[in-house]
C-alpha cells in the first residue's frame, strides 16, 4: 500500500499543479479583463468612485487563487460595508461628503457610513489590498489598474 502511494505521489504532484496553473491563469485572464475598468475609476475624482470597483473586485475574488482569498475577501467585505451604510442610509456615494452632512441624515447613519469608512482605511484593508496589488504584478505580470 505505501509503495503504491509513493508511486502514485508524482502524479497527484502534476494534477495539483495543474490545477493551480490552472486557476492563475483563470484569475490572470480575469485581472486583464478588469484592468481598465479598475483604471478608470482609480483616475476618477469622483466621491464613493471606488465603490463603482465592487463588481469588478467580487469577480476578482471569486476567481482568486487559495493563497490572496483573504485579501479579497477583507477587501471586498469593507466595500460592501460601506455600501450597505450608504444604502441604508438613502444617500448617494457620489454625493455623499462628509464634512457636510445633510439635516436629514440620522445620527445613526452618519455613524454607521463613518465606521463602514473607517474600517475600509484601516491598515488590515490596506495591506491587503497591497497584497493583492502585489500578487496581480508578482503572478499575472500586470497591474489591477494603470
Amino acid at each position: 500500500m505505501r509503495t503504491l502511494l509513493l508511486a502514485a505521489a508524482p502524479a497527484l504532484a502534476l494534477v495539483l499543479a495543474i490545477g493551480c496553473a490552472s486557476d492563475q491563469e483563470t484569475y490572470c485572464e480575469a485581472v486583464e479583463e478588469h484592468r481598465a475598468e479598475l483604471s478608470d475609476i482609480a483616475a476618477s475624482g469622483e466621491p464613493g468612485a471606488v465603490l463603482g470597483a465592487l463588481d469588478a473586485y467580487r469577480d476578482l475574488r471569486d476567481e482568486a487563487p487559495r493563497d490572496i482569498g483573504d485579501e479579497w475577501t477583507q477587501v471586498v467585505t469593507r466595500l460592501e460595508g460601506l455600501q450597505d451604510a450608504l444604502d441604508d442610509a438613502g444617500v448617494d456615494p457620489g454625493s455623499y461628503d462628509p464634512r457636510v452632512t445633510p439635516d436629514e441624515l440620522a445620527a445613526e447613519d452618519r455613524k454607521a457610513i463613518e465606521a463602514a469608512a473607517r474600517a475600509l482605511g484601516e491598515a488590515r484593508t490596506v495591506e491587503a489590498m497591497a497584497g493583492i496589488e502585489q500578487q496581480a504584478l508578482d503572478v499575472c505580470g500586470t497591474p489591477l489598474s494603470q
